[in-house]
């Protein structure tokens, strides 16, 4: 009976574990196509945000999309799982510190996290948004743990 209940237990963190993957990735490559479908209106966008420097624009509008792009795939594979989650945990990170930066700026094209939209206030609702997005990285933290911690 102890064996059976640790082996429900055990699977249901197992499946929790992959919800939390497979929803990172689709977000992170819905995420990353959605700007490289027009990338060079994402490179527009970065123009309003007022603190990253004209000269890394360009840098930041091709590289972006490419490492979110390479966090959904990565986190799908086994091996690259765990310094995926973490590399998503720093990029949602910095977007919210980025959101904060410009809260109350008025941004045309939208914030520029799906690619373009129509204009929008960066307020707290984008930014608690973005700390809802922290969720499932933290989830997946937790449970892998104790999911370790159960072996």
């Amino acid at each position: 009976m102890n064996i059976l209940r640790i082996f429900t237990k055990n699977s249901l963190i197992k499946i929790s574990i992959y919800s939390c993957v497979i929803f990172i990735s689709l977000f992170m490559i819905y995420s990353g196509f959605t700007k490289v479908i027009d990338i060079y209106q994402f490179i527009n966008n970065l123009s309003y945000y007022k603190y990253i420097p004209e000269s890394f624009q360009v840098v930041i509008g091709i590289g972006v999309p490419i490492i979110e792009i390479l966090i959904g795939i990565g986190i799908l594979n086994k091996h690259f799982r765990d310094k995926a989650v973490d590399c998503y945990l720093s990029t949602i990170i910095i977007f919210i510190c980025v959101l904060l930066l410009h809260y109350g700026s008025y941004m045309p094209q939208g914030c520029g996290c799906f690619g373009v939209s129509k204009g929008e206030t960066i307020n707290y609702l984008m930014i608690l948004r973005d700390l809802l997005f922290l969720i499932p990285c933290l989830l997946y933290k937790f449970l892998n743990n104790l999911r370790i911690r159960l072996i």
